[in-house]
């Protein structure tokens, strides 16, 4: 189900789609970081999927949430705007930890 929300959200940062155009300004973006973002969003999502790397995708994929988080927040959005970026970090860093074994060990 993550995985389909990323790929979904991906999208509209590829195809450029007018809300994400307006987000990334509004956050002073440059015009082609709305690319960079949706490549590791979908990215992140086809290693969700791939055995191995699920940890890699999870942990990918919260950090750009918390980007989200904090992008929301530096221009003064309510709190409540950061929610769902906040809301899909908890079951990603939960995938994290229980993939944790994918990652290098000391």
């Amino acid at each position: 189900m993550l995985a389909t929300v990323f790929v979904r959200a991906a999208g509209m940062k590829l195809a450029a789609s007018e809300l994400e155009t307006m987000s990334f300004a509004r956050f002073g973006y440059a015009p082609w970081f709305i690319y960079l973002v949706g490549l590791a969003q979908m990215l992140g999502a086809i290693l969700l999927w791939v055995r191995g790397y699920v940890a890699y995708g999870a942990l990918l994929l919260a950090v750009l949430m918390a980007g989200g988080a904090i992008s929301h927040l530096r221009v003064g959005d309510p709190a409540m705007l950061s929610a769902p970026a906040l809301g899909l970090m908890a079951p990603l860093c939960g995938i994290a930890v229980a993939h944790r074994h994918e990652l290098p060990s000391r």
